[in-house]
């Protein structure tokens, strides 16, 4: 595809196709693992930092309002002044935010340097997304979304037990460091080579006219759809995100490194839907393959309540039904991004940012609801996963408005 937004600005090489799959995988891929690379050293941190397990979940609920946070201020930004120095921007606020975490020194410096991180490093999620929309015909994107679907599943795959080596070679703080490197290499690689991607045509709303957006997209059925079935979506397997580490390690006894690799072998069933995905999407829609999503989130679900409650000390238990969960995720996250955001060309950043905002919120709610709720066992992660299940299926299956035809159903 070749048209104006394809062509490099003055100075620029046009960036091959692999080039920028590398560099979207970078930037889209490290906020992801920056959820994942210290789960391992939780534990460590706490006795380091003197701070209770509770305590340190605020790590993580935190880090997902300022993820919430983060796509709400980066898409409209990134309409308003260009997808290239937003970026830049968050970068450089998630390498000082990351050299924070690294140095900090009691548990509410580093709960308020991970929200930071967050903020700033979110940003690559909404603008890597809106780049390949922007860059890339609509068959290419696909292909796109699926390789960087399949980041975002090796990440927590690899992050982990990344994290876990780092920890037992240097100690916690130097998870924070490598990732302070990564950061560096992204923003080095986007300053020097990535050039904007937004064209002249680009909508670039006042503050008034985002708030107008904001609007019209809460009353639009076709974007609640998606941005719900998405959000139910991550809080199916959001609460062993936030519980594994305690319950793996405390509960069952697993070493940082065995807890590492059980975390990595339940998330390879998301990688294997996001191929799932990347094959079928060619003969089938992407409501089509939601709709088989939901089918096996509900049925992993009620296979994990089913055996953790006759089995409670069982590392089987617990892992298997994740596997056939973490599947559902795998195909179901990258169908709906592509879906939601075809319509919407006229301000694809706000609507990304709010897209993702929706899904951030509520899973940080989500997460304080896991964080109240915990008790020690598996029961309440269980039950909080059967639950979203519940509201993914009971959602896609009720709610079936009429295709959005173009941006014109929100108010611009």
């Amino acid at each position: 595809m070749t048209s104006e937004m394809d062509r490099a600005p003055e100075g620029r090489r046009e960036l091959p196709a692999w080039l920028w799959s590398l560099i979207l995988l970078l930037v889209v891929c490290l906020p992801r693992a920056t959820i994942d690379a210290y789960l391992p050293s939780l534990p460590a941190m706490a006795v380091a930092l003197g701070a209770t397990d509770t305590q340190l979940q605020l790590t993580l609920t935190l880090y997902m309002a300022g993820y919430a946070l983060s796509m709400l201020l980066c898409g409209p930004l990134a309409d308003r002044y260009g997808r290239r120095p937003v970026l830049i921007g968050g970068l450089l606020l998630y390498v000082l935010a990351s050299v924070a975490c690294a140095l900090a020194s009691s548990a509410p410096l580093i709960i308020a340097a991970r929200m930071l991180q967050a903020l700033g490093g979110c940003s690559g999620t909404v603008i890597g997304r809106v780049m390949v929309r922007d860059r890339f015909s609509v068959q290419a994107q696909a292909g796109m979304l699926s390789r960087l679907s399949m980041g975002m599943a090796l990440s927590p795959v690899i992050a982990p037990l990344v994290g876990s080596l780092i920890d037992a070679a240097l100690g916690w703080r130097w998870v924070f460091i490598v990732l302070t490197g990564l950061a560096c290499l992204a923003l080095t690689l986007v300053a020097a080579l990535v050039p904007e991607t937004a064209t002249r045509q680009t909508q670039r709303p006042s503050l008034a006219g985002v708030l107008r957006i904001y609007g019209g997209l809460l009353q639009d059925g076709y974007f609640l759809r998606y941005a719900l079935a998405i959000s139910f979506v991550y809080c199916t397997y959001f609460p062993y995100i936030a519980e594994s580490s305690v319950l793996l390690q405390r509960l069952m006894h697993l070493s940082p490194m065995a807890y590492a690799l059980t975390f990595g072998a339940t998330v390879t069933g998301y990688l294997a839907g996001s191929q799932v995905f990347r094959r079928l999407t060619r003969r089938h829609s992407a409501d089509t393959l939601i709709g088989r999503a939901v089918g096996v989130s509900l049925a992993g679900s009620c296979l994990l309540v089913l055996a953790t409650s006759r089995f409670p000390l069982s590392l089987l238990a617990l892992a298997g039904p994740m596997v056939l969960i973490m599947f559902a995720v795998g195909i179901a996250i990258p169908a709906c991004q592509l879906a939601v955001l075809q319509p919407y060309g006229a301000a694809a950043g706000t609507v990304s940012g709010f897209f993702f905002f929706v899904q951030m919120a509520i899973t940080a709610a989500c997460s304080l609801l896991v964080g109240a709720l915990s008790d020690g066992t598996v029961a309440p992660m269980a039950w909080t996963t059967l639950s979203a299940s519940l509201a993914f299926g009971g959602l896609w299956m009720l709610c079936r408005p009429r295709p959005a035809a173009d941006a014109s159903g929100v108010a611009i």
